[in-house]
């Protein structure tokens, strides 16, 4: 139990990249709000992220860190400076660190590795952490507080958020299967030519394909598009993040590779069929109802986050995983399909 010679009465989180882990971390305001029932909570975040934190009743306020240097972090530092009894810094870097020690004087932190570790990545070894979810490593961090219990993770849905949303989905009748065939690092895509198979074959069994992504997925989307054969009955993929997670709640599956989206969809109870490959399932997976797919080869997981390229030169993790197998998952799913 942390042992304040003072009441805790104002908190700052920091976490601030990237979609996915911003919403892992939110699994920390219920812990915290049961810890110090009485405080005040503030968020550091990026600008993209703000919206789906900003009306949270546990968050009093979202500061945005601009700019991707330690300048912004400077100027932002400048502004909180002493305002709060405890920092939470989730992010752990130069930039998280330079707020967090101007924010307050205590701080506590989520390590992602040990000393060695973090030395042994600068050479580029990284072996994968696993053994507990995300969210359970963010509860972790919080343990010098008497905290050993992750919350649920949350988003707010904004009205506006909401009305973007349904008049996107207008179109897509149920049952609505959104699919995301892009992902942050190349190892971590499923080829988006077997997205669309699964998707026509959806399709044919009655759901309404819905599309998902942003635009750091535009090769992902457009290798899709090219290769779909099923009409697209809604296109998320121009939508901002608060209004793609308003969406995410109106469809009855997500199809996607181990991405942000994941992450979001969990978070509005959507379930998740998500593909696994070069990460751990076990610590990025989705929450039940969500379910991950994984060959499971030996040589996997092989990485904390993915990478430009396989490190056995094969891929087999995913480029071993048919269509077949991730449609009928997808079929378990969703009973309300017809029949194959």
């Amino acid at each position: 139990m942390m042992r304040a010679r003072r009441p805790v009465d104002s908190i700052l989180v920091i976490r601030y990249s990237a979609l996915g882990d911003v919403v892992l971390a939110t699994s920390v305001l219920e812990p915290l709000r049961r810890r110090f029932p009485g405080a005040r909570i503030e968020w550091v975040t990026s600008p993209a992220y703000a919206s789906i934190l900003e009306g949270l009743p546990d968050v009093a306020r979202v500061h945005r860190l601009e700019g991707p240097g330690v300048r912004g972090a400077a100027k932002l530092a400048r502004s909180l400076r002493g305002r709060f009894d405890l920092v939470v810094d989730l992010q752990n870097k130069v930039k998280s660190a330079v707020v967090a020690r101007a924010a307050a004087p205590r701080r506590i932190g989520f390590r992602r590795r040990t000393p060695l570790r973090a030395a042994l990545s600068l050479v580029g070894f990284d072996p994968p952490r696993v053994g507990s979810h995300a969210t359970e490593l963010y509860a972790e961090a919080l343990r010098p507080l008497g905290v050993d219990k992750a919350g649920r993770m949350q988003v707010h849905l904004s009205p506006q958020a909401r009305a973007l949303a349904g008049e996107t989905l207008r179109g897509a009748a149920r049952p609505r299967v959104a699919v995301s065939p892009g992902a942050s690092q190349a190892t971590k895509r499923w080829p988006a030519e077997r997205f669309a198979e699964v998707a026509q074959a959806l399709s044919a069994a009655g759901a309404s394909v819905v599309l998902a992504g942003g635009p750091a997925d535009r090769p992902a989307l457009e290798a899709f598009r090219a290769a779909c054969r099923a009409p697209v009955a809604a296109d998320l993929t121009a939508l901002p993040v608060d209004a793609l997670a308003a969406a995410l709640a109106e469809v009855d599956l997500l199809v996607a590779c181990d991405s942000g989206p994941v992450h979001l969809a969990s978070a509005v109870g959507t379930p998740v069929l998500a593909i696994f490959g070069p990460t751990s399932a076990e610590r990025w997976g989705p929450r039940p109802p969500g379910r991950a797919l994984s060959l499971c080869l030996p040589c996997a997981p092989c990485s904390n986050h993915g990478g430009a390229r396989c490190p056995e030169r094969h891929h087999r993790c995913m480029l071993d995983l048919g269509a077949q197998a991730v449609t009928a998952a997808a079929r378990e799913m969703l009973p309300a399909l017809r029949p194959p």
